[in-house]
């Protein structure tokens, strides 16, 4: 097999050679034909042949320098910016020297001609190919059937398109328009509103690739009205290589998809802060619900409290109080309008039991007008039914807290107000005696939860190693045989720590041994009903994250799915590399309607026999270092299974947990962990 560097070089050698082969062709025939010497036509065939070793050769090597990162859309489109804004560049400079050859120095050959448009025709087809191969990586980003089959389709289409370089490189008005051009519009419309990839982009990265789109645009107009001259130049014999189908066709299609793109994404534009802001909002929920897990004490909870709250609204200033108002937890404002704000609730006789929301308007009252804050919002953080705190929220301007955001901080303000629960709970049991006896019990019954047997499947070799950090956890495992060729995997960790945990992690026990049961269901279908099931059974302030493979060992193939989990680690014995399959989803219980099948998305890969995959739990990749600041990560993991990858699996999980307890200092994880590893 060639290698991309071999493939690389053979692609460039070939690419120079057919192209000068196909100047010194253009400017022969031209120059003969301008000094009427008598000769016979060359050979279409060949010079098809030639033209088609350009274009094939000049296609594999864009391919191959145009390999973005996974999800790189500005980077696809910077790319092809580059290359537009070079070959126009270069257009006009060979402009610029075709005018002062024939203005300035009185030069009017025609085979001089037939140089410059061979060049001019080089740049526009490099610009075509290289946008072709942009569009294509953009058109089946998340293809559907539907998308695969249909860009295939055209694919072929534009390939035998080249077969009339064959029989003459000739113009278009015999042979294109005598098939239906209606039909091929409307096909190319079809593949170009396959534009997926626009919603993964922000409102700022989408009016940067307005811009990028509409200059490549641009410059294709540029070369339209380029080529125009050399349409009009009566005695240039060669323009017919741009009048082919190939070019138009590809013309077409590039530009179309250009345009819808970017109407795509101007449309887009006004809902785009509205879904920024919800990430956000799930991204704030999200950080409290780790300040469930992880906070020692309330100032923690209070702190993560305080910036989800002040980011979710864009509030100027706020701060925690006691029922004294006295000030805990403070960010971005002096001690002097803390005191104002303070007075102005307790005018209002404010004592937690309701949520406030004051305005001062400094036009009609003259002790307002060098008021610092005008708009303040005070919610009380009831802990088990008593209000043991009040967040403060305040904003410069008149009226600028509505109902919308008021809404959105209580959300919050309960989340805390359970994190407060859980911790004084927590640090209440583990000092009684009859907690740590419940909590033994726990632990045997969430042992027995978990499976026994490990043989599965008798080409495929597994290994678990599991360990709660409190006695129970929400860590969650299992496989399931479906029959003599497929089995399921799956990995979960539920938020939060011990038996709430742990309660959870025996729900979504249940419900995996009902859905895996169920014949032909996808990892997306799987995790769809399960959102739907937990729902019910789990409180708004818990959600869970899993992963769910489902392997065929006859077809050599793993359908996976993964709802806000750690990626996937999986080695590869065709590529001698491992990598993170690090496909989204978001956790389930976090939407918690129909919608939620829109966040998650199934994927596949065929495997080699000796391909091993690892899933594991955030205890792991999130372990703290010795100075509990930097955390265990990615790189080492993979580094070790890379370096291992022969050994047997007990050997690889072993070295694994070695290094991460060299790497915290101490042979304890602070988290629960799991390390599920599968060789194929």
């Amino acid at each position: 097999m060639f290698s991309y560097k071999s493939i690389k070089r053979i692609s460039t050698i070939a690419s120079i050679v057919s192209w000068i082969l196909l100047l010194m062709i253009g400017v022969r025939e031209q120059y003969l034909t301008d000094y009427n010497i008598a000769h016979a036509p060359f050979p279409s065939f060949v010079k098809g042949l030639i033209l088609n070793i350009w274009i094939i050769s000049s296609y594999f090597l864009i391919w191959l320098y145009f390999q973005p990162k996974e999800r790189d859309f500005q980077g696809l489109l910077w790319q092809i910016f580059v290359v537009a804004l070079l070959s126009t560049l270069l257009s006009m400079g060979v402009n610029l020297l075709l005018t002062w050859l024939r203005d300035e120095l009185k030069y009017n050959l025609p085979f001089l001609y037939a140089i410059f448009f061979h060049i001019e025709f080089s740049l526009l087809m490099t610009l075509l190919i290289s946008t072709f191969v942009t569009w294509k990586k953009l058109i089946l980003f998340e293809q559907t059937q539907f998308t695969h089959y249909t860009w295939l389709a055209f694919e072929i289409f534009l390939g035998l398109t080249m077969l009339a370089h064959f029989v003459r490189i000739g113009t278009i008005d015999d042979v294109y328009f005598k098939i239906p051009i209606a039909f091929l519009i409307i096909w190319i419309l079809m593949i170009s509103i396959n534009v997926r990839w626009v919603p993964h982009l922000n409102f700022q990265q989408k009016v940067q690739g307005i811009f990028k789109l509409a200059f490549i645009m641009l410059a294709f107009s540029y070369f339209v009205a380029s080529f125009r001259f050399y349409f009009y130049e009566q005695s240039l014999i060669s323009d017919d290589l741009i009048k082919n189908l190939f070019p138009v066709t590809l013309f077409l299609f590039v530009f179309v998809y250009a345009v819808s793109a970017a109407l795509f994404m101007l449309f887009s534009l006004p809902t785009s802060s509205v879904f920024e802001k919800k990430e956000q909002e799930i991204s704030s929920f999200r950080d409290l619900s780790l300040a469930v897990r992880d906070g020692k004490q309330d100032t923690d909870v209070y702190k993560v409290l305080l910036h989800s709250s002040l980011k979710s609204i864009q509030a100027d200033a706020g701060w925690i109080i006691d029922n004294e108002f006295n000030v805990k937890v403070i960010y971005g404002i002096d001690k002097e309008d803390i005191l104002i704000v303070n007075q102005d609730l307790k005018d209002a006789e404010y004592n937690g039991s309701q949520p406030i929301k004051l305005n001062f308007q400094p036009y009609f009252r003259k002790e307002n007008v060098n008021r610092n804050y005008r708009s303040i919002i005070a919610l009380p953080i009831i802990v088990d039914s008593e209000v043991k705190s009040s967040l403060v929220l305040v904003k410069r301007l008149h009226n600028a807290i509505d109902s919308v955001m008021q809404s959105t901080v209580n959300t919050y303000v309960a989340q805390a107000g359970i994190a407060l629960f859980n911790l004084d709970l927590l640090s209440n049991a583990v000092k009684n005696e009859v907690y740590k006896n419940s909590m033994q019990i726990a632990k045997q019954t969430q042992e027995a939860l978990m499976p026994k047997k490990q043989e599965i499947n008798e080409n495929i070799e597994v290994y678990v190693t599991w360990e709660p950090a409190i006695v129970v956890g929400g860590d969650y495992y299992d496989m399931h045989r479906l029959n003599d060729n497929e089995v399921s995997f799956i990995i979960a960790d539920v938020s939060g720590k011990g038996p709430k945990a742990a309660f959870n992690m025996a729900q979504m026990k249940g419900i995996y041994h009902s859905l895996a049961r169920e014949e032909g269901i996808k990892p997306d279908e799987f995790f769809t009903k399960a959102n739907a099931a937990l729902t019910g059974c789990i409180q708004r302030d818990t959600f869970i994250t899993a992963t769910y493979l489902h392997i065929n060992t006859e077809l050599q193939k793993v359908d996976y799915a993964r709802a806000g989990h750690c990626p996937t680690l999986y080695y590869s014995n065709e590529t001698n590399e491992a990598t993170f399959l690090d496909n989204r989803g978001l956790g389930l219980g976090i939407v918690r309607n129909n919608s939620y099948k829109k966040f998650i998305h199934n994927h596949e890969i065929h495997y080699q026999p000796g391909d091993i995959m690892i899933l594991y739990t955030d205890g792991i990749t999130e372990a703290r270092s010795k100075n509990g600041v930097d955390e265990y990560g990615y790189d080492y993991m993979k580094a070790i299974l890379e370096k291992n990858k022969d050994e047997p699996l007990k050997v690889i999980a072993n070295k694994i947990l070695l290094d991460v307890y060299n790497f915290m200092g101490k042979e304890a994880m602070d988290d629960d962990f799991t390390l599920l590893i599968i060789r194929l």
